[in-house]
């Protein structure tokens, strides 16, 4: 396992939202959904790289919360997309998600490439290919949620391949090698402007139903302060805000992009958790739909999360600027948001 992954993943990933550790396989997912319709959408196969994707042929269905539900018809994100790829690091058997998140993934990855160009962006776990629990993550089950490294500069300021680092107040970050060796840390710099666009592009697709963005809130206003000075509709800022927070674990590292139901989910069970903006309500009025709220979490859906003692201890000696960076981290967990609320 690369050492930074070790620091962010295994440190401090045991608390809420969780994640998996890059280079070790999760267990096997399930092959069969729980309670599954015997008119539930078929899972599918994308065509090869290169060939355009008739998204309209396609159906997914998202079933009940996203910690405790399934996924019919799960549509696999693909290996790699123009702007877009599945990090080689993790198991490709969970990246399935609905058709609705896998093709704004795929569309916001394509627009930063069109527009900006540089490396694609790594897109970390979906679901599985029919959903239900996955090791490291409290959620994930439904195809509706999705991790994504923020896209990066290396120190000669050109575009690099993303790693889990995470990046302080000023945008700067450290690709931590062995954690006991400072010799083979690489500085880094967060890409704001292609990162931004990435999420510019998500938040304007109505159709994604993009419902929040677990991220750190220094990291937050690091984007709104820069889309301000663009030339970005203040409907667009607006959105972005209100469906921005930091979890208890402060996603300093990655997004946590969840989106909400598809209307034509909500029928067959699917359940969104808050919070319910006005544009989603109006939404589903139109459809015709009322959202349901979160059915009771069953024993069978809690997934192995990695406690923080245990991960340290796994983490083995650290070098001084590694302390040094888990210190910092400490503030920006603890630092109240000035007037905003936590994540419920």
């Amino acid at each position: 396992m690369r050492a930074h992954e070790l620091v962010a993943t295994a440190l401090v990933c045991a608390v809420a939202a969780g994640c998996s550790p890059a280079k070790k396989p999760v267990s096997s997912p399930p092959t069969e959904p729980a309670k599954a319709s015997s008119t539930a959408p078929a899972p599918v196969d994308l065509p090869p790289e290169g060939e355009a994707i008739d998204w309209g042929a396609l159906d997914s269905t998202s079933v009940r919360n996203p910690n405790d539900g399934f996924l019919q018809g799960g549509v696999p994100l693909p290996i790699t997309a123009p702007g877009l790829r599945f990090n080689p690091e993790r198991d490709p058997a969970a990246r399935y998600g609905t058709i609705e998140v896998v093709r704004g993934l795929v569309d916001a990855g394509s627009r930063v490439h069109r527009e900006l160009g540089g490396l694609p962006v790594t897109v970390n776990d979906l679901s599985y290919e029919h959903g239900g629990p996955i090791p490291h993550h409290s959620s994930h089950q439904n195809g509706r949620d999705v991790d994504v490294f923020f896209y990066q500069l290396g120190p000669d300021g050109d575009p690099i391949e993303s790693v889990g680092a995470f990046f302080d107040p000023s945008g700067a970050g450290v690709d931590f090698g062995d954690l006991a060796d400072p010799s083979d840390d690489v500085a880094l710099r967060l890409d704001i402007p292609r990162t931004w666009l990435f999420l510019q592009a998500l938040v304007e697709d109505d159709g994604a139903h993009l419902q929040q963005i677990f991220i750190a809130e220094h990291l937050r206003t690091l984007f709104v302060e820069y889309a301000k000075t663009q030339h970005v509709p203040a409907a667009t800022i607006e959105r972005f805000a209100e469906m921005t927070c930091q979890p208890s674990y402060p996603h300093d590292d990655h997004f946590h992009f969840r989106f909400f139901c598809a209307p034509d989910d909500v029928p067959e069970g699917c359940r969104d958790s808050p919070p319910m903006y006005p544009w989603q309500q109006k939404k589903l009025k139109d459809a015709g739909v009322r959202p349901r709220p979160l059915a009771p979490k069953r024993a069978q859906a809690k997934a192995k999360i990695v406690t923080h003692e245990e991960a340290r201890e796994a983490a083995g000696p650290l070098d001084a600027e590694v302390e040094r960076w888990l210190d910092l981290r400490k503030q920006w967990i603890d630092k109240p948001h000035p007037g905003r609320n936590y994540c419920p």
